[in-house]
């Protein structure tokens, strides 16, 4: 069996400790960020038609997050930003709340700044170990029974874990 692929990141999440269903599509959310982070980062005149294509489509969806955002906004606030390991199968944080082992609840996880909405995950807590006084290491696994998520899900977690080791390789270039 293969070692599963994990990510360190920095972002807002929150857990819902009550089972319930997701209201938003992670399917949808993750294809987005797909796109959002395939554009390239900087296109000037010289790069051609196909260029003016890529500014004319990031233009439209800068704008639909931002009227988004400013609706979701309205609402509460996005939760703390917080390190957390992500995997295919689950996730590991720190909180300030201990969570009972095997309840279950929904992950919210925001991947981006540029968009206002988080994926939700179906999870059950399998350990929660309190690390220092007030300070809870949580690990759950995932949940959800589609596949098309899950398939999702690993794209973007192999294509951060791509970027990440590219950084690192590069990073002495500059």
């Amino acid at each position: 069996m293969a070692p599963t692929l994990t990510i360190k990141l920095d972002a807002p999440l929150a857990w819902q400790a009550s089972a319930g269903t997701t209201n938003t599509d992670g399917v949808l959310l993750l294809r987005v960020l797909a796109l959002q982070e395939a554009a390239p980062p900087h296109l000037d005149e010289e790069d051609g038609p196909d260029a003016l294509r890529w500014q004319a489509m990031e233009a439209r969806l800068d704008l639909t997050l931002q009227l988004l955002g400013q609706l979701l906004a309205r609402g509460e606030p996005a939760p703390p930003a917080r390190t957390l390991e992500l995997s295919g199968e689950g996730a590991r944080w720190q909180s300030t709340a201990p969570q009972a082992v095997g309840s279950e609840g929904l992950l919210a996880l925001y991947l981006s700044p540029s968009i206002p909405q988080a994926l939700q995950l179906p999870a059950r807590v399998t350990q929660c170990q309190e690390i220092a006084a007030g300070q809870w290491q949580i690990e759950v696994s995932f949940q959800h029974r589609d596949a098309e998520l899950q398939d999702w899900l690993e794209k973007t977690i192999f294509r951060r874990h791509r970027r990440e080791v590219y950084e690192r390789k590069h990073s002495h270039d500059t």
